[in-house]
């Protein structure tokens, strides 16, 4: 029980002591701020005193109560004793590469070819795009580049008809 008391009291000095300091640093500026005679003016030293030692009261109190909330944080925590455990996930062989594993298989990073292509009159400079994933890295994608007009929408819709022809009547 004495053990309780003890905290209960450094507790309640945390919380009293940075504002008896202001207090302090208060009372002693309006001492100052009175108008004084030339014959008081031994009476004035201990308001400079109050000023000075209310300051130190609250600047003690405010530290005071950032390092017992660090520690105790730190306790809680479980100190310099914890582990920090980082869970990672094996990615299986049928997950992509990644963007810098594909590039260096490919094209070195130096040196980008680039080429010079004319869209509808302009001319512009194109570089070589990323390589399209496969299923395994070892494979090498088609990267062809077509520059052909996609068919209209009649065209695919004639195919697909004919195409759906063909399923019903070799059914």
């Amino acid at each position: 029980m004495n053990m309780d008391v003890k905290k209960t009291m450094l507790s309640l000095a945390r919380l009293v002591l940075p504002g008896m300091g202001f207090g302090l640093t208060c009372m002693g500026i309006y001492l100052v701020s009175l108008p004084n005679e030339p014959k008081y003016t031994w009476s004035i030293i201990p308001a400079y005193i109050m000023v000075v030692v209310g300051f130190l009261v609250t600047l003690v109190g405010v530290f005071w109560t950032i390092c017992h909330s660090m520690k105790s944080k730190m306790y809680q925590r479980g100190g310099h004793q914890q582990h920090i455990h980082v869970y990672t996930i094996e990615r299986p062989s049928s997950f992509p590469p990644s963007y810098e594993e594909s590039q260096s298989s490919h094209v070195s990073l130096d040196t980008v070819p680039e080429f010079g292509v004319t869209v509808e009159g302009v001319d512009v400079v194109m570089s070589l795009a990323p390589p399209l994933y496969t299923q395994d890295s070892s494979e090498v994608p088609d990267c062809t580049w077509s520059w052909e007009q996609p068919p209209s929408y009649s065209q695919v819709e004639q195919v697909h008809a004919e195409e759906q022809r063909e399923a019903l009547s070799g059914h």
